[in-house]
């Protein structure tokens, strides 16, 4: 998705997942947030996601807002993960409700303080 209308057009036809989500910030925010190319919408046939990538000591793509169907989710963390690492992020960090830690898990995700880190290496 490269233009605000295209990303307005998928947030519109991805809101219902998303939106139940939203626990840190408005629909307006995010849609900000999505406008100014600091945060970037992974919309799928049944899901969502909404990343931020964070330059930070060790820099991390946050899976920020994520809703629909967990199976497709899941599936779509290889390919946020080879994004993420293209842009140089060591890491994919979640914080959000408990029911993501069983799934993640399984995703190669750990338990980190309060949110699920995974490493990313060079191969995967």
């Amino acid at each position: 998705m490269t233009s605000s209308a295209a990303v307005a057009a998928e947030w519109a036809r991805c809101r219902a997942w998303l939106t139940p989500a939203l626990s840190d910030a408005t629909e307006a925010v995010v849609l900000a947030e999505l406008a100014a190319g600091r945060a970037q919408l992974w919309p799928g046939a049944r899901s969502a996601g909404v990343t931020q990538l964070l330059l930070a000591e060790e820099p991390f793509l946050h899976i920020w807002i994520a809703g629909g169907d967990m199976r497709e989710l899941v599936a779509m963390v290889p390919g946020l993960a080879a994004w993420a690492r293209a842009q140089g992020a060591r890491s994919l960090r979640v914080n959000g409700r408990k029911g993501w830690s069983r799934v993640l898990q399984g995703a190669g995700f750990e338990m980190d303080g309060d949110e699920l880190r995974r490493g990313l290496s060079v191969d995967g």
